[in-house]
């Protein structure tokens, strides 16, 4: 009996001074479990705003609560007053070498993020990035795929979207034309070329009024004196007003005599008088 009160005695001795220690970690515990439960939540939602893969939203969901139960780990480690220095430093050489090795990914997730925050485009849209040019197909968290006005699809990392300059033709409900050009020869009336392209964008019901379409010469050329032409128009009006505007200023230049010379180059030839031979 001597034997077994030494026991029990020595057993609540020990309990007692671990008791505060049991109970800090329940607590710990349950409020680390609440806390990933929440930012679980959040972090759901923000996915169900966006327009994301399922497989990718569920390996983002799932590394961020293996971090979140690591972080819980070592802090219920600490405070059973275990040395966690150890674990630490381990973690945190082998977050090093996880991050190295998944440098690329991870600069591609983060742009994706970023992205996903700011939308400077959406599904639809029809973009610029990197000199690349095509309607956005899909917004993920690694990369963007967009289609090319041929209809082949290209798959551009997110990074490289981010860390470049980002052009949305789509951004605005209006759109200027900016890349429309016409040479005539310089033989040709400037005046009365300008007047029969400004009655061109009149009858085109699809030309806004406002702000009015600017029409100018641009540069004396080598061959042609340029004309610029920059009419606005609804953004899904764009390439018609760009196509049916060349052919209808051609057809009316071709109806007026003014001509779109072919690049033409004048060559003097001087002829070398012939020197005397020597005896």
């Amino acid at each position: 009996m001597a034997l077994l009160d030494d026991l029990v005695a020595n057993f609540t001795e020990k309990f007692s001074a671990y008791l505060p220690k049991i109970i800090s970690v329940v607590i710990i515990l349950v409020i680390g479990y609440i806390v990933i439960k929440i930012l679980t939540k959040l972090i759901e939602k923000f996915f169900d705003k966006v327009d994301f893969d399922r497989s990718a939203e569920t390996f983002l969901e799932n590394m961020v609560k293996v971090v979140l139960w690591l972080v819980l780990l070592t802090v219920v480690l600490a405070n059973l007053g275990v040395n966690v220095s150890g674990l630490i430093a381990g973690l945190g050489i082998m977050g090093f070498i996880v991050g190295f090795a998944l440098k690329d990914t991870l600069g591609n997730l983060a742009s994706g993020v970023f992205i996903l925050f700011h939308k400077p485009f959406k599904v639809g849209d029809w973009i610029k990035v990197g000199g690349i040019v095509g309607g956005v197909e899909r917004v993920g968290i690694a990369a963007c795929e967009l289609k090319s006005p041929d209809g082949t699809k290209i798959t551009i990392p997110n990074s490289k979207i981010w860390g470049d300059v980002i052009q949305n033709f789509h951004g605005n409900p209006t759109r200027k034309l900016y890349n429309l050009e016409i040479g005539i020869s310089y033989d040709s009336d400037m005046d009365k070329a300008i007047k029969i392209i400004n009655d061109i964008l009149k009858k085109d019901k699809r030309v806004l009024k406002d702000p009015e379409p600017q029409i100018a010469v641009k540069s004396l050329g080598d061959n042609s004196v340029n004309i610029t032409v920059r009419p606005s128009m609804k953004k899904e009006d764009y390439w018609g007003v760009y196509f049916d505007s060349i052919k209808k200023i051609k057809e009316e230049f071709d109806k007026n005599n003014i001509s779109i010379p072919f690049p033409q180059r004048d060559v003097w030839i001087k002829e070398m008088s012939k020197g005397k031979k020597k005896k």
